[in-house]
């Protein structure tokens, strides 16, 4: 059976599809579809469709689409990598878009699928006016030699090698960031004196978002507007929705609660449960200087994360911040909702509700959260904390290491309430022969943090997600805190690396849990995609912001210069190609002009004073040698780069951005493995800028769980 037609006026409820991950890609496309009836599901959309159903534990969809899309690769190979991952539902779901789907499928679209799930063989090459990707434009893969500073002696480098990675092709990278068309504005309005004064100035239109001013040749500042702080409203649209609430007063929240209800269709007996993030409007323009130090932008503009749970009710730690109010004066908080694919968002509440209580009861909070080390970045870890958090264990409330700063502790809660559903069999489950006892020092808990008994009303069941990742009881089992401290040790003295480890080990960071913890390359990473934009303000202005991280990366991680450099030199390397293919001419000539200057640039972008070139002046050795070692493999991607140069100019630089977030995703994960030196040194985070990325699209969740922003508290007295 052929996809429907769609006419001009004619409503289409979107495909049922059951995977959360599927069903984004091809209600999107659905959209799409209801304002442009030309809209069909093409090679993009095949793509992103196998990406979703090839992830699966450690392998994120993106990966995946990463994977699929690199040169060179057949149907064949593209269609096994897809089907390792690929379930019995998420195959019923394929069929269900071929048979009845509402979208058409482009030539050569239909016996791809087709071949995915089984109906007929694959294609020997690719589909008719499919983008093949044999040759892409990329640079060569033999590997490159590109020169790092000696950070002991200036104006000497030293070569090491740096294999460049496999490229994908041409692919583009749409998020809310960057979003071109106007904003909107919902809900209520805010005062243009509150404006004028607590935001400092912002106009409404630009409520949420940042003006990042980027220097010019001519010695102006363009800005580059940003929305750090706003999110998707739904139906194309992007901005915020504004709703006023009143501290001390369950009736001046009663229209906060009623939205939240009806936008997670609770009944009226279901709990209400969101995170609640608070940002910083009022920091709204800067330099990127500004961006990096007084404006808290490292951070997103985001300084805290708490839990809103209704009739004006918060959840924080410090326990008693905000006087577990909203405190929203100046300083709204995005609301967010966190779903798990296949559970009743009310059963869900119930038991983030239940976690969350018990956990904020008596939470420490640390000294110095700023340097704070994260424990709680895997699964198993997780769960110790909350099976000792519930049995008193002293550690977790004497020793400053285990102690929990905002963002930290609403993680915890997060990953409880998604993998520990609050019945006796589950914590028999989960926490083996201690399971029962610990059930019931839980409902001691409970009623301690609630002011009542937890009645069989309060039980929740549901699959967890530990086992929709395809966990087992074995894999997730808590460690004891000797074997936890075992393996820590195990890390830095070497004996893991060796293999004379024998003790237990903890999942992979993020396995089974809401995220991935971000280490401090995805910092870097969020800070460079959020406001220095390769598509937005080009390849000196990214490869400076990655320079300018390193005297904070350094002392943090414990990391000396050379390793900072080894580690960021393959990136900065392909963001110069990337700038070179977005903008060099493609003759050898011209291209060699161009790197010159390109080089000169990077220097000033450095921090080098364009007087230097001028009679007279001194070049620092150093610093134009960190220049040149980014201009490394330009030359050699010459044809690659004239190939590009003969593609639209308006379409160089997305053609240019996309080759980049491929070529670099490898040295990306590398740098993400680069330990820090000691265990006192910070190397994962769960900042409170961590919900709004993954709403955003910055940082992923798993494929089973969501992150949706669906208001903006603000207080009653900033509102007309």
């Amino acid at each position: 059976m052929a996809p429907l037609p769609l006419h001009p006026g004619e409503i289409h409820m979107p495909t049922k599809i059951a995977d959360r991950g599927i069903a984004t890609v091809y209600n999107k496309l659905e959209t799409q579809r209801a304002s442009d009836p030309n809209v069909k599901l093409g090679q993009q959309q095949v793509m992103e469709l196998l990406a979703q159903i090839g992830d699966k534990s450690g392998a994120s969809a993106s990966s995946v689409l990463t994977k699929l899309q690199q040169p060179g690769l057949s149907p064949q190979a593209q269609i096994d990598l897809a089907k390792k991952g690929m379930s019995a539902n998420e195959k019923k779901d394929l069929e269900k878009i071929l048979d009845s789907g509402t979208v058409p499928l482009a030539p050569g679209a239909k016996e791809f699928l087709e071949a995915v799930v089984g109906r007929a063989a694959a294609p020997a090459t690719h589909p008719t006016g499919w983008g093949a990707t044999t040759t892409p434009v990329r640079p060569p893969v033999t590997p490159t030699t590109p020169t790092v500073i000696n950070p002991t002696t200036p104006g000497v480098v030293t070569p090491t090698t740096i294999p460049t990675a496999p490229a994908a092709p041409f692919a583009t990278n749409t998020n809310i960031l960057h979003f071109k068309g106007p904003t909107t504005m919902e809900g209520a309005k805010l005062k243009p004196e509150v404006l004028a004064g607590a935001y400092k100035g912002i106009s409404a239109e630009k409520f949420g978002t940042t003006d990042v001013l980027m220097p010019q040749a001519d010695g102006s500042m363009k800005p580059i507007n940003v929305r750090d702080m706003q999110y998707d409203l739904g139906n194309g649209k992007v901005g915020m929705h504004l709703i006023a609430v009143k501290d001390g007063d369950p009736a001046g929240n009663k229209q906060m609660d009623d939205h939240l209800r009806a936008k997670m269709g609770l009944g009226p007996n279901d709990p209400i449960f969101t995170l609640i993030s608070y940002v910083h409007p009022e920091e709204h323009t800067g330099d990127m200087k500004a961006l990096g130090t007084t404006m808290m932008k490292t951070e997103g503009g985001t300084t805290h994360l708490g839990a809103y749970i209704g009739g004006g009710r918060t959840t924080n730690s410090p326990e008693n911040y905000h006087s577990s109010t909203w405190n929203v004066k100046g300083y709204p908080a995005n609301v967010q909702m966190v779903s798990l694919q296949g559970v009743p968002q009310g059963e869900l509440n119930k038991n983030l509700l239940a976690a969350d209580t018990v956990l904020n009861k008596g939470v420490k909070f640390p000294s110095d959260y700023k340097n704070d080390v994260l424990k709680t970045v895997d699964l198993n870890t997780t769960l110790q904390f909350y099976r000792d958090w519930i049995k008193d264990e002293p550690y977790l409330k004497t020793d400053p290491q285990w102690a929990t700063y905002c963002a930290e502790h609403k993680t915890i809660s997060t990953n409880i309430g998604l993998n520990v559903p609050h019945n006796l069999e589950s914590f028999k489950e989960i926490f083996g022969d201690e399971g029962a006892q610990l059930f019931e020092k839980f409902k001691v808990k409970f009623k301690a943090a609630n002011g009542r008994e937890f009645t069989p009303a309060d039980e929740t069941h549901f699959e967890p997600l530990w086992k929709k990742e395809g966990l087992s009881a074995i894999q997730i089992a808590p460690l004891s805190k000797a074997e936890h401290d075992a393996y820590q040790a195990a890390r830095f003295d070497g004996s893991l690396a060796n293999g004379t480890f024998r003790g237990p080990r903890p999942l992979a960071a993020g396995r089974g849990m809401a995220w991935r913890p971000e280490s401090t390359a995805d910092l870097v990473k969020n800070f460079m995609e959020t406001y220095a934009n390769f598509k937005d303000v080009g390849g000196y202005a990214s490869a400076a912001t990655i320079m300018g991280f390193k005297d904070v990366i350094g002392p943090r991680m414990g990391i000396d210069d050379k390793k900072y450099f080894e580690t960021a030199a393959p990136i900065l390397n392909k963001i110069m190609v990337a700038e070179a293919m977005a903008r060099a001419p493609g003759d050898a000539a011209g291209l060699a002009a161009w790197s010159e200057k390109a080089a000169a640039s990077l220097y000033v972008a450095f921090g080098g004073l364009v007087t230097d070139f001028r009679p007279g002046g001194t070049i620092d050795p150093a610093r134009m040698g960190l220049a040149k070692m980014c201009m490394q493999g330009v030359t050699a991607a010459g044809p690659q780069i004239a190939q590009m140069a003969s593609q639209p100019a308006d379409k160089r630089a997305d053609l240019a951005y996309g080759w980049m977030r491929g070529a670099i995703a490898d040295d990306l994960e590398k740098a993400r493995s680069v330990a820090v030196s000691d265990p006192t040194k910070t190397e994962m985070y769960s900042p409170p800028a961590v919900t709004n990325r993954v709403a955003n699209g910055l940082v992923e969740s798993s494929k089973f769980v969501s992150i949706k922003v669906i208001a903006t508290a603000v207080d009653a007295s900033e509102v007309q």
